[in-house]
């Protein structure tokens, strides 16, 4: 019974509790045994006191029980949970060398596991095969393990061999294998191979479940193919798998992100009729895809409405709404939002700060945004990265590009190492403000600091280099983006047409325009206003340039 007892508590996670009652029954002189000690040492680990665990199994060695291979693998397990990890090792090692206990499968996944979460992928690697050598089985958790950390270790040489020693051990891949694979090539955005293993899966006769389908869709999401996302969902439901809420949140999400408010109602409408009901997340997923839209009529009644359903708002449903405000302009109701979050028993946070400090900086309210910040640190509330960059920013819209450079100092003289949104933050001040040599200094630079520029720096760079008619230097800095593998973006390749275009060079931007048609970038409206306008002059004489002109209109 006081087994039966101990155990249930653990389970609930009242640990304390749980070798309170262990204690007590030691005290009382009821009747103790292996069970009962490997529960109080599991209690032990997960309070991270791993001394007392020791001394729990010690206690029961001189009392006359056999160490076993239990109690041996929740100490390891505990170990690595403190982060001793070497002493994990150890211990591992002394089971064999003195043949303590027959290692078991638990055992092993708790050594594999705990080496791959610590990041010796490797020896977790090194130590599966000396183990199969010496005749030892993993089983597939273990193996599951290991493909985990090679996985996010990007490792994939590596996961490819182990397959194939699960193959000869015989030892059969299940969902979770496939999983922690699928996810690994979404990861590197590698669909193709992502999707290839539903077939493997299906030959192998595993079958997939509601991690595997959210998994592809959460990734088809993120890269705005929602017909593909879409599509995922009919193969699910083929598969006779029901989307759960978090399936179902990822594609409100996706579909809110790109204003597709019509479609994301009827799926919440779909959602509800099966059966899943909303949560929070659901309903703040909503709400900031009506804020993206400057819907906010519709957003505060979706908010009204959710105290109606039982679903309590927390920080980010108020984080979101002062998103929503400032973007529209209103900072009188963002102000309100901010003030009333410890009205409502939320606690503000570093995020609710940033957000409303970005509002009026955005808003041109830089005094207002300072006061804020100073009001932060007087709350004992730690500035991130993002406090920093937002302060910095606003330092640059107010031309004060001086005091920028000395606030960046502070934050360095703090400990705070500056990211490379920081150095953009300072170079698109300069660049605004015509220091542009400072700015291109400060470029060459970021090397030195161990920061490579991306596609957003190359942009600003590119665009004051032309604007300055500095179209040598663009050129050059052009070939240096290449050189260094920061892929051009839409935005870059209309820097480069406009310039051109600006240049009465027509005909060297047609390729330039070609390639955006090919790879589906977005042309600005006032580069599509000067072809058609180029065209009309030309008369439709001039095939080429006709061609272009009807795939940019029908592509935007």
């Amino acid at each position: 019974m006081y087994n039966n007892l101990l155990s249930v508590t653990a389970k609930i996670e009242q640990y304390s509790f749980a070798l309170y009652m262990f204690d007590e029954m030691l005290r009382m002189g009821v009747p103790v045994d292996v069970y009962t000690m490997t529960i109080a040492v599991n209690c032990c680990c997960l309070l991270k006191d791993i001394n007392f665990g020791f001394a729990i199994m010690g206690f029961f060695f001189k009392s006359g029980y056999e160490v076993n291979v239990v109690t041996i693998g929740t100490l390891i397990k505990g170990l690595f949970f403190v982060e001793k990890e070497a002493e994990a090792v150890n211990l591992f090692q002394k089971v064999l060398d003195l043949k303590l206990c027959e290692p078991n499968s638990v055992m092993l996944l708790h050594l594999i596991d705990g080496l791959c979460k610590v990041g010796q992928v490797i020896a977790a690697h090194d130590w599966l095969h000396r183990l199969e050598s010496s005749g030892w089985r993993a089983d597939v958790w273990a193996y599951n393990a290991l493909i985990d950390g090679l996985c996010k270790e990007r490792m994939m040489k590596e996961v490819e061999n182990v397959l194939e020693s699960m193959a000869q051990q015989n030892v059969s891949p299940n969902v979770v294998t496939f999983n922690v694979l699928i996810n690994a090539y979404c990861k590197e955005g590698k669909m193709e191979a992502a999707t290839k293993m539903l077939e493997i899966m299906k030959q192998q006769s595993v079958s997939p479940n509601v991690v595997t389908f959210s998994t592809l869709i959460h990734t088809y999401c993120k890269q705005g193919k929602m017909e593909a996302a879409e599509k995922m969902l009919e193969t699910m439901m083929q598969h006779n798998i029901c989307p759960n809420l978090y399936t179902y949140n990822i594609l409100l999400d996706g579909l809110s992100k790109r204003g597709m408010g019509d479609e994301a109602r009827l799926l919440l409408s779909e959602m509800v009729e099966k059966g899943v009901s909303p949560d929070v997340v659901t309903c703040n997923i909503l709400i900031d895809g009506y804020c993206s839209q400057g819907e906010m009529i519709r957003a505060r009644e979706l908010f009204d409405s959710m105290a109606n359903t039982g679903i309590k708002h927390d920080i980010f449903t108020y984080n979101i709404f002062i998103k929503g405000y400032c973007k529209a302009g209103n900072l009188d109701e963002a102000w309100r939002f901010f003030d009333v979050i410890p009205l409502v028993g939320l606690k503000h946070c570093t995020v609710s700060y940033n957000t409303m400090m970005h509002g009026l900086i955005r808003q041109s309210s830089f005094l207002d945004g300072w006061k804020l910040f100073q009001d932060m640190e007087a709350q004992k509330l730690h500035p991130d990265m993002h406090t920093y960059n937002i302060l910095l920013d606003g330092f640059c819209r107010i031309s004060r590009i001086n005091e920028a450079f000395a606030f960046l100092r502070v934050m360095e003289a703090k400990g705070v190492n500056p990211d490379i949104v920081t150095y953009g933050v300072m170079i698109n001040g300069l660049c605004k403000g015509g220091r542009l040599d400072d700015a291109m200094r400060l470029f060459n630079h970021l090397c030195s600091k161990g920061l490579n520029p991306d596609v957003v720096i190359y942009n600003m760079m590119l665009d004051s280099l032309y604007r300055e008619g500095r179209e040598g230097e663009a050129k050059r800095l052009m070939e240096e983006m290449e050189k260094s593998g920061c892929a051009p973006d839409g935005v870059t390749f209309n820097i480069i047409v406009w310039n051109l275009l600006k240049s009465n060079k027509m005909c060297e931007a047609i390729p330039f325009l070609e390639e955006m048609c090919r790879r589906g970038f977005k042309v600005f409206s006032e580069i599509i206003s000067v072809l058609l306008q180029e065209q009309r002059i030309r008369e439709g004489k001039d095939p080429k340039l006709q061609k272009v002109v009807k795939n940019v209109c029908a592509q935007n």
